[in-house]
């Protein structure tokens, strides 16, 4: 199967000019908010999202990537949409409010200075929206550039209401609300739009989806803990002060990591169609290279403008923290290949047990790895057991699906990585001082470095039919 170009670089380019909105958003809302809500208000509400982020899989349970994979084993019969939309559709609020009443009855799930009222509330909004999601029929459908779009122009409107109605500590629990509220109406979007689009069946077989579901749930769950265990162990150990400056970083480097989720998109619907090996290599290829071309400057240079960038976001800032940005960078890399050959292959390929596998010993190890280092290395210790943990699974996980395409595709990593390299040995001897001059010599070097090595991946760029129009159309 040959890869659909012109879809795949539509969703491509929508995706990357949407996530740049949504992730130059949130940079400023977390300056915003560090700003006006304090080190100890900040620590309370990143907290209070880790864990509500942690509960929330619990609602989707996996449903997405069931329905994405039973559909494209059945070859998208709307029938069968319409019976996965309404057996989902139940399993999911019954999950919500199974979670809901658990929650308030369980104390540790509680957050300090909210009524129950306000647990209630807050609840529902994020586990009640995610029983409403219905993302997996946008995908099959393709429609996610409008989607996306709409993600984007979701959160610029949270951007502004966040502007305006956050400007003192007591406004924490607000500033919780309105970066749930995107999230939230994304998904009722979404499910209005399958509401719409598809006939209401009778739920059938609904232990049969449950099960079908639960090692994508596994999954899920497995993916989010990677990502918020430390700022949970760092509130635990050392306080909401402490957590609140650890926060600050890790949350940027999360939204590094989201930016990506454009491309991870773009990719889905491609491979669920892919089938032979030589399809699934050429798919996992190009993504894996157009993963790295994002995640490499990220990572070779998060050491040089750590100081400048995290002085421009946070005005609270702890001398503790210093050094966690550029760590924490490094699992970037580990997500990456999570992503090509675990969410994309292993899972879209119906072998998430190989998947879950290759997931629990890093989960293991990285919570392990930073109890046992945070006498010698403090607050740090939680930032090395995210990137330990990550990269074990990582290895791993590439072991397990590499009898899909046969062979390791070197050549994409291979050349993002001396691009990258030569972009930190300029800024090293370099020396230069100041975030815009880094970022302006090593978007330079970079980029050069990454266009002479992958001259082939440019030259298609410069095929894609737009872009043959425009050259026409103005006579060059």
């Amino acid at each position: 199967m040959s890869i659909n170009r012109r879809r795949l670089s539509l969703n491509l380019a929508t995706g990357l000019l949407m996530e740049t909105i949504n992730k130059i958003s949130p940079l400023l809302i977390l300056h915003h908010a560090q700003k006006y809500l304090g080190l100890s208000g900040f620590g309370w509400a990143q907290y209070g999202l880790a864990l509500l982020e942690t509960l929330q899989p619990f609602v989707a349970y996996g449903y997405t990537n069931y329905a994405i994979a039973e559909i494209a084993r059945e070859g998208g019969i709307l029938q069968r949409c319409s019976q996965l939309f309404s057996s989902i559709a139940v399993l999911k609020t019954m999950h919500a409010l199974l979670l809901i009443l658990l929650c308030l009855i369980e104390s540790s799930w509680q957050l300090s200075g909210l009524s129950v009222s306000e647990h209630i509330g807050l609840l529902v909004l994020i586990l009640g929206s995610t029983a409403l999601d219905a993302m997996w029929f946008v995908l099959v459908k393709r429609k996610l550039a409008i989607f996306t779009a709409l993600g984007g122009l979701l959160r610029l409107g949270s951007l502004g209401l966040m502007m305006v109605l956050v400007n003192e500590p007591a406004d924490k629990k607000l500033f919780v609300v309105l970066i749930l509220l995107p999230n939230a109406l994304m998904a009722l979007a979404s499910g209005l739009y399958a509401w719409r689009q598809l006939k209401w069946d009778s739920p059938q077989h609904l232990l049969q989806v449950f099960w079908g579901a639960t090692p994508f749930a596994l999954i899920a769950i497995m993916l989010i803990v990677y990502d918020r265990f430390d700022v949970l162990l760092v509130k635990q150990w050392f306080g909401l002060e402490m957590a609140g400056a650890y926060a600050g970083p890790a949350r940027v480097v999360q939204s590094l990591i989201m930016f990506t989720g454009s491309i991870v998109m773009a990719f889905y619907a491609e491979i669920v169609q892919a089938q032979d090996r030589e399809s699934l290599f050429k798919h996992s290829s190009l993504s894996l290279w157009c993963l790295m071309a994002l995640a490499t400057p990220m990572v070779f240079g998060a050491p040089f403008v750590e100081t400048d960038a995290m002085q421009l976001l946070f005005t609270h800032q702890m001398t503790a923290t210093h050094g966690i940005f550029p760590i924490l960078c490094l699992g970037i890399f580990g997500n990456v290949f999570i992503i090509v050959f675990g969410l994309q292959l292993l899972q879209l390929k119906a072998q998430p047990w190989k998947m879950i596998q290759a997931l629990v010993p890093g989960l293991i190890l990285g919570p392990l790895l930073a109890y046992s280092l945070r006498a010698s290395l403090h607050v740090h210790a939680a930032a090395w057991g995210v990137v330990a943990g990550k990269l074990l699974a990582a290895v791993l996980i590439v072991w397990q699906a590499r009898p899909l395409i046969g062979q390791f595709p070197w050549s994409s990593l291979s050349r993002t990585w001396v691009a990258g390299c030569g972009m930190a040995l300029i800024l090293k001897l370099g020396n230069w001082n100041g975030l815009l001059q880094n970022l302006l010599l090593g978007a330079l070097v970079y980029l050069t470095a990454l266009i002479i090595l992958n001259r082939s991946q440019v030259w298609q760029i410069i095929q894609h039919p737009l872009i043959a129009r425009f050259w026409r159309k103005n006579g060059l």
